[in-house]
Formats: C-alpha cells, structure tokens, sequence
C-alpha cells in the first residue's frame, strides 16, 4: 500500500467518523425537552435529623441538577415534601448559571431567562434540628419542577 492509497483510506475513515457523529450530535440535541420533573431523595434524614437534635446542628443536603432544555424562559419551582417542622422551617437555596441565588422557606417558584440549550442548577437544603421526617409510603424528598413559558 503506497502512502497516496493510506492517505485516502485515512481520510475517508476519519469523514465518515465525523458525519456520523455530527448525525447523531444533532438528532441528541434535537430533541430538547420543555419541562423536567426531579425528585431527589433525602438519604437517610429521619437518622441525620435525630443526630442533629443530639449536636445541635442543621441537616445540609446540596446536589446538582443539569438538565438539556430548550433556550427562553423558565419557570423554576423547588420545595421540599415529606418534613414537618415546628419552630423554624427549612431553607431551599437555588444557584442558577449566572450566579444569581434564590433562596425561601416552603414552597417557591422564580422565573430566569436562559440562553443556553441547558439549565444548571445547583441546590443546597437546609433543614433545621426542630425539624422530623414525616412517616410517609414516599419519604422525604426535594421536588425540582421546571418548564418553559
């Protein structure tokens, strides 16, 4: 085999290998989703809640949400289920892309403009020693909802 004959077996391999990764690149990011639905478990809480209460500490969770989402605005809605607390609720802090942060106790929702085709966020759950898992058949969770408008 010369070096012209390799030269082109090379080459010829290495555009087909591109076309079929730009093919399956563009048929994956088609495809775009307009709404995600998250629920994120919290691990072992009603043990962590109850060693809590013994060293006085609040219980931390923090987690990343990345999601492939079509570009505009989006309605971002976060609220924890499955905790019952008495004096001092739980805390959601919400870091998106740019930095901004959007923290509140219960259920909340906000609204940001993206011009990426992905939404990142990145979560962090404050639970205070006051607080105790509710015995349900689902047990504790952070609920992450996100559609487009």
């Amino acid at each position: 085999m010369n070096w012209k004959r390799t030269f082109a077996v090379v080459f010829s391999f290495s555009l087909v290998v591109s076309i079929l990764s730009s093919v399956f690149g563009v048929f994956y990011w088609s495809a775009l989703g307009s709404s995600y639905y998250a629920k994120i478990p919290l691990q072992s809480a009603d043990k962590l809640l109850k060693f809590a209460k013994v060293v006085n500490k609040s219980v931390v969770y923090s987690f990343d949400i990345f999601w492939a989402m079509e570009p505009g605005k989006t309605r971002v809605q976060a609220y924890v289920e499955g905790i019952k607390c008495k004096n001092s609720n739980y805390t959601i802090e919400v870091i998106v892309m740019d930095g901004r942060i959007f923290k509140n106790s219960g259920k909340f929702s906000f609204l940001i403009k993206r011009k990426d085709t992905f939404l990142y966020l990145h979560v962090k759950v404050t639970i205070p020693n006051t607080c105790a898992v509710d015995q349900s058949l689902r047990g504790p969770g952070v609920i992450i909802y996100a559609k487009n408008e």
